[in-house]
C-alpha cells in the first residue's frame, strides 16, 4: 500500500486565532480552532458543491412529470390507455394490447373544505352530543342502583 504524502495548508495566526486557506479554491481563509484540523473547505465552496449536485434549472423544476394518465392508475385492476396499451394493476399485458376500449375516467370528487369556524362548531356539536349520551348513561345508572327499574 503506497501513502500519500500529507499535503500542509498553509496556515496563520493572528490574535490568538488560528487561520487556514481553503483546500478547493485556495485563495479564501477560514477561522480554525487548535485541534488537529488538517484543511478546511470555505463556505462559498461548500455552497458551489452542493449546488453542483443538481443543475440550477432542474433544482427548481418540478421532479414529477405528467404521463396523462389518472391519478391511481397503476392500482386499478385493469387499465386501457388511450393507445391501447393494457395494464393490470400497473403492469402491462403486451398480449392484451388493442383488444379493450380505452378507460373512461371519472373526475375526482370535489370536496367542500370547511373555514376554521365551521371546523370548530362540527367539534362542539359533537362534543354536546357526546355530553348528551354520558348524561343519559348516568341517569339510568342512578335509576338502576335506586331500585327504578323499566321493564
Amino acid at each position: 500500500m503506497v501513502r500519500k504524502k500529507k499535503q500542509n495548508w498553509t496556515t496563520f495566526t493572528e490574535g490568538g486565532q488560528k487561520y487556514m486557506i481553503c483546500q478547493h479554491c485556495q485563495s479564501a481563509y477560514c477561522k480554525t480552532d487548535d485541534s488537529g484540523i488538517v484543511a478546511v473547505t470555505c463556505a462559498h465552496c461548500v455552497i458551489k458543491r452542493t449546488l453542483a449536485l443538481k443543475p440550477m434549472d432542474k433544482f427548481f423544476a418540478k421532479s414529477h412529470r405528467k404521463t396523462g394518465r389518472p391519478p391511481g392508475w397503476q392500482w386499478m385492476k385493469e387499465f386501457v390507455d388511450k393507445d391501447g396499451k393494457v395494464y393490470h394493476k400497473g403492469k402491462e399485458q403486451p398480449e392484451l394490447k388493442g383488444t379493450l376500449k380505452p378507460t373512461k375516467v371519472k373526475p375526482p370528487k370535489k370536496r367542500k373544505s370547511l373555514s376554521k369556524d365551521e371546523k370548530m362548531f362540527k367539534q362542539a356539536g359533537v362534543y354536546k352530543k357526546k355530553q348528551k349520551e354520558l348524561k343519559k348513561a348516568l341517569k339510568k345508572q342512578k335509576d338502576f342502583l335506586n331500585g327504578r327499574v323499566k321493564k
